[in-house]
């Protein structure tokens, strides 16, 4: 079995698509989906549609998805983020809005964990550095764990006498994940944030303990243009050309 990883989606069905088509001809049927399904982008019903129709999926609230349902106040989000919700509101159907409001906080496997921001804190901390790292180590116990919310493919684990170390993690680069805690953050297929427009997202084979991440192109252009005609905030759509 290989697992297809992904993450903050936030409501860029042109990137869903392209990442689904990729794992289909790759021969991979087993999803884990990081949270943020929802919020940024133009089309959020479509993107909870696809996941909900995928036959073999954990995946788990963002916070994006936990303010959409009611479940995180919005007071913590920018303008734009704010904007990007609302509108979300008016598009998603009870079935969608089910699916979002069941997902779960955590899930813990044989052979992963997943969660949103952080194993302690699974819908607002943004996991960036080795002592975040160190600290969130003791707090999962199957291993990998699989993250998302910072946007950044990141690779966290301990090295040489458990000293912490990170690392991003460069396209088609397979890594051996070592015995002990290890976090993987396979960076955002919606709205990516390291300086690579395409979509990011990974593949996990848990008898080898080897993840490999991809960048996957996807027409950006239709999306922009999407959201223009939804008059979107113009931030929204830029910034998704240049992948920040």
């Amino acid at each position: 079995m290989r697992y297809g990883v992904f993450s903050d989606v936030h409501g860029n069905y042109e990137a869903l698509r392209a990442v689904l088509e990729f794992y289909r001809k790759n021969g991979v049927e087993d999803f884990i989906c990081c949270g943020d399904i929802v919020g940024y982008g133009p089309q959020p019903l479509e993107c909870a549609e696809a996941l909900r129709a995928l036959k073999s999926l954990a995946a788990v609230m963002g916070n994006h998805d936990a303010a959409l349902v009611g479940k995180m106040t919005m007071k913590w989000f920018n303008a734009n983020a704010t904007w990007a919700l609302e509108f979300a509101r008016t598009r998603l159907t009870g079935q969608a809005l089910d699916f979002l409001a069941r997902l779960p906080e955590r899930v813990e496997k044989a052979d992963f964990t997943l969660v949103h921001g952080s194993p302690r804190k699974p819908l607002t901390e943004y996991l960036l550095s080795e002592s975040q790292f160190a600290d969130n180590a003791a707090v999962f116990s199957a291993s990998p764990c699989f993250v998302g919310h910072s946007h950044m493919p990141l690779y966290f684990r301990e090295g040489d006498k458990g000293v912490p170390r990170a690392d991003f993690l460069r396209p088609v680069t397979k890594v051996s994940l070592p015995a002990g805690p290890v976090l993987i953050n396979p960076g955002s297929v919606g709205q990516p944030r390291d300086g690579d427009p395409r979509a990011a997202c990974g593949i996990y084979d848990p008898e080898k303990r080897q993840f490999e991440l991809y960048r996957v192109f996807y027409d950006v252009g239709a999306t922009q243009r999407l959201m223009a005609g939804l008059k979107m905030p113009s931030m929204l759509a830029d910034r998704l050309s240049f992948g920040f």
